[in-house]
């Protein structure tokens, strides 16, 4: 059988790999392992080997038939899950950062592609709503898939964050970041409201009668992800209130942002009690959703955890650790099985 290469379904097998990289890295941070930060490392490599993979293997299924990239543009999810780029792109320049290190010429280049990704981002999400506002997507197509690029707009804090705090702030000029913290703000602003306005749709759209929804059921773990990455965001401002544009008090962050870790949490339980009442049964690509918002998870219990030093956000960053390598064995298991159908018909 030809090989016909792999959809934008696997890039979230790429992230939900560097979720686990990440959710050690985390686990080094609270307990100052330095074995944990070693295997976070190893992962690290491992995924850079495994997106080289997928994204080749991407880019050929488009080579091989051109008429699939009119398909996927119409596609909801599979155009949506095209944004996991800016994220992976994200993730990868901050583990750089972490695990090998940086000087002057990477940090600029990590710049110009952060400007170019998160241009990238902001276009699909534009096309994606005004996909939305003209009706060129049924509303039983509505998943909660449409909320991955408001995710990944402001999922860039994951690497603005290096950028802005002082130790980076040598390699940059005050103009530079006083830019990248002014789109810090702008791509806040567009996903809080997306989450707001198309979130409730999706919500609304999930919910209705529908006799395949077992397909989109893991999608409900989405949620999880852009509370955390809301999380994220709010408590790495006040962190950079030294650049002198915009001011955000540590006490607002801190209380905001445990108000929204509890309904966080309550998402999370209610997309782990639908995972359990369906891991019997086999599942779409999807089931990678259960996934990766449970590794960022891990990183805005964390930022809490790093201002309160309360306990129970210890506790929380061990029990998602836990939770997520048990779902992305799960989400490989049935990915084969998936697979194996696919390769057997």
């Amino acid at each position: 059988m030809a090989y016909k290469g792999l959809d934008s379904g696997w890039f979230p097998v790429v992230l939900g790999t560097l979720s686990i990289s990440l959710a050690f890295f985390i686990i080094y941070l609270v307990f100052h392992s330095k074995f944990l930060f070693e295997v976070g490392r190893i992962i690290y490599f491992i995924v850079l080997i495994l997106f080289a993979f997928v994204f080749v293997s991407w880019i050929f299924r488009y080579i091989k038939n051109k008429n699939l990239i009119m398909e996927d543009y119409k596609d909801i999810t599979k155009f949506s899950f095209i944004a996991f780029l800016g994220v992976l792109y994200y993730a990868f320049a901050f583990f750089y950062t972490s695990y090998v290190g940086l000087n002057g010429s990477v940090a600029y280049l990590f710049y110009y592609l952060f400007l170019f990704f998160y241009t990238v981002v902001i276009l699909i999400n534009i096309v994606l709503n005004y996909n939305l506002y003209t009706n060129k997507y049924s509303f039983g197509r509505v998943t909660y898939a449409i909320l991955v690029p408001s995710i990944v707009m402001s999922a860039n804090i994951i690497l603005s964050s290096v950028m802005l705090t002082p130790p980076m702030s040598k390699y940059y000029s005050l103009s530079i970041l006083r830019t990248v913290y002014f789109m810090v703000m702008i791509a806040f602003g567009i996903s809080f409201f997306q989450f707001l306005f198309v979130g409730i749709s999706a919500y609304i759209s999930h919910i209705s009668d529908r006799p395949n929804y077992l397909q989109t059921a893991p999608t409900a773990m989405i949620p999880v992800g852009a509370l955390s990455m809301l999380i994220i965001n709010i408590m790495f401002m006040p962190q950079f209130n030294y650049i002198g544009i915009f001011y955000v008090p540590l006490n607002f962050a801190v209380n905001t942002s445990v108000m929204l870790w509890g309904f966080d949490l309550f998402l999370f339980l209610v997309s782990g009690a639908v995972a359990i009442t369906h891991i019997r049964q086999r599942q779409s690509m999807a089931v990678w959703a259960y996934v990766f918002p449970t590794g960022i998870s891990t990183f805005s219990d964390y930022m809490i955890y790093s201002v309160t030093k309360l306990e129970i956000f210890v506790y929380s960053i061990v029990a998602f650790t836990v939770g997520l390598i048990i779902l992305y064995i799960y989400a490989w298991i049935n990915t084969y099985l998936l697979t194996e159908t696919q390769v057997k018909k």
